[in-house]
């Protein structure tokens, strides 16, 4: 083992780099987000790091590399992925409450906290490099094994990370293990120097793994739970309710906002605002028989259909199969014969579906304002069109002002919508009276040009109705389009 020390200690060192960067997501993912915004950050500050690794450990190497200096390298890099788990609390805290802008927030996170470990396994590579280069003649064998070897380790570490770490292990616990590892490659490539410190980083990290374990074990007794799925990580934590006192437990996928919401004490009703919007469904199509839910979460609006509406049915399509028992355990969803469950990716049901639907509610969300911009496109558009049975109805939950400069992702979503159904109207849910605030918009788009009542005799369900858009388009936008929907760019002002 010891001839191949070097290749080992490349290859490891491969993979942690990339567990890291994955992990790191899921690190900044309930303060950032999960937005292109914050992947490019953080692939471009860690592709950015590991440039500075590479140069200064060739610097180093060229000074004379023994295995005791590579000791140290692997060493510090431990370190550094330990001391990045310690403080991404309160550094990330810092920068959601400092008013910055989500791409200084972004920057400046994944440079504290992934950039200095970051520099540090890149230092690894060249610095083996150049212990293992025997003699000009075989040199470029040499270099081209070690990398070789680094780049598969990166492979390994990134189908490892993405199938098996992730799903199935707390994030911090994977970050300690990752400290603990680099402690024993230092290990394999000198007991000394500071033997003393490479024990403490083992130890530093089997206590980090041990105490985050006894964290999430009070915690749950607490009421809170936190995983982590092959698509998002997901929070849930309960409390009273301020007005009433009544207990409510949540289930939230990024920061400042609440996917789903249950009172304890009655399962079937629903809490947020937006979610009783979908209610409109009845108003505008009375005879439903079977309606389509794009986006399940925690299921709070199919249990109220199922409830509300005892002869009719529903399929819910929700990526996310964690998220489907997660709202079996604890959001209370039981076993229908009257609502399927698709799991799948909410366009890839739209391309292949057959089925007609008196009804459609689409609230799919890659994070906090963010719709998957497959979802949003002219094409998606058309084959909602093409599920709905004459007369029926689309419901499109997205978030943004109406008016004003920062309502172009609003504007844009509206006018596709209105390119392909005869009817279109937006409902305002939280600000009928400040139209430039973020806020939860519901883009109705009727496939009958039959005029739509807006009057209803249920209170409630006439006050959403008076909350109907009557403005006119402040931007001249084209549709969106599979070749070209630019979500993110319209989104960016509105989560700043």
């Amino acid at each position: 083992m010891k001839n191949y020390s070097l290749e080992l200690i490349v290859f490891t060192s491969g993979a942690v780099v990339m567990i890291l960067e994955l992990v790191g997501a899921r690190i900044m993912a309930p303060y950032l987000g999960t937005s292109i915004i914050v992947w490019t950050g953080l692939i471009g500050i860690v592709l950015a790091s590991l440039s500075v690794g590479y140069a200064v450990g060739g610097k180093f190497a060229d000074q004379g590399p023994t295995m005791g200096r590579l000791s140290i390298i692997i060493l510090s890099s431990g370190l550094l992925i330990a001391f990045c788990t310690m403080i991404h609390r309160p550094v990330l805290s810092f920068l959601l409450d400092s008013g910055a802008g989500i791409y200084m927030n972004v920057i400046l996170a994944t440079t504290i906290l992934f950039g200095p470990p970051s520099i540090g396994l890149g230092m690894i590579t060249p610095y083996a490099v150049k212990m293992r280069i025997k003699s000009l003649e075989t040199s470029g064998s040499a270099v081209g094994r070690m990398y070789a070897l680094s780049t598969i380790g990166s492979i390994i570490g990134t189908f490892l990370s993405g199938f098996v770490l992730v799903a199935f292990f707390a994030s911090t616990s994977i970050l300690f293990f990752l400290a603990m590892v680099m402690g024993l490659l230092s290990l394999l490539a000198a007991i000394k120097p500071a033997a003393w410190a490479k024990l403490a980083l083992m130890l530093v990290g089997a206590l980090g793994i041990a105490t985050v374990t006894s964290y999430r074990s009070l915690a749950q007794e607490q009421g809170f739970y936190d995983y982590d799925s092959r698509y998002s990580r997901i929070q849930i934590f309960q409390g009273y309710e301020q007005d009433s006192g009544r207990m409510v437990r949540v289930a939230t996928t990024s920061p400042n906002r609440f996917q789903s919401a249950m009172y304890v004490d009655d399962p079937t009703e629903l809490i947020l605002e937006y979610t009783k919007y979908f209610k409109l469904i009845e108003h505008f199509n009375p005879d439903i028989q079977i309606s389509l839910m794009l986006g399940g979460g925690a299921y709070s609006f199919p249990k109220y259909y199922l409830a509300s509406l005892p002869n009719a049915e529903i399929d819910v399509v929700e990526l996310d199969p964690l998220f489907t028992s997660l709202a079996k355990k604890h959001f209370k969803l039981n076993e229908n014969p009257r609502m399927r469950t698709i799991h799948m990716d909410a366009r890839s049901f739209l391309n292949t579906a057959q089925e007609k639907y008196d009804a459609i509610i689409s609230d799919v969300f890659s994070s906090s304002y963010y719709i998957p911009f497959q979802m949003t496109t002219i094409e998606a558009v058309k084959h909602m069109y093409r599920l709905l049975t004459p007369g029926s109805v689309v419901l499109m939950n997205i978030i943004s002002p109406v008016e004003g400069p920062n309502s172009r992702f609003f504007q844009a979503q509206y006018q596709t919508f209105a390119e392909i159904f005869p009817q279109t109207m937006a409902f305002l849910v939280d600000s009928h009276k400040n139209p430039e605030s973020n806020q939860n918009i519901i883009i109705a788009a009727f496939k009958s040009s039959d005029p739509v009542s807006l009057e209803s005799t249920d209170p409630e369900i006439d006050r959403m109705l008076q909350n109907v858009w009557a403005g006119d388009f402040e931007h001249s936008l084209p549709v969106l389009t599979d070749n070209f929907a630019p979500v993110d760019r319209y989104l960016i002002p509105v989560i700043n």
